[in-house]
């Protein structure tokens, strides 16, 4: 049997949509694209936060070092 993942919190399409600052419709799009992991029970679809934080991991871009 294989480990069981570390257990994250699901959010549901606008709880993410929320904590990504982009519309729902983003998110809507990102998952038909299969751009974001998610999580279909049923008709329900959920979001992981560990996908949220690695969506926002993925866009953080470093500070440049100054330049003067």
């Amino acid at each position: 049997m294989p480990a069981l993942k570390q257990m994250s919190r699901m959010l549901t399409l606008p709880q993410a949509a929320e904590a990504l600052g982009v519309s729902i419709n983003t998110v809507r799009a990102w998952i038909y694209r299969r751009k974001i992991d998610f999580v279909k029970i049923g008709r329900s679809v959920r979001v992981s936060e560990a996908t949220v934080q690695k969506v926002i991991d993925r866009g953080t871009m470093p500070a440049l070092e100054d330049r003067r």
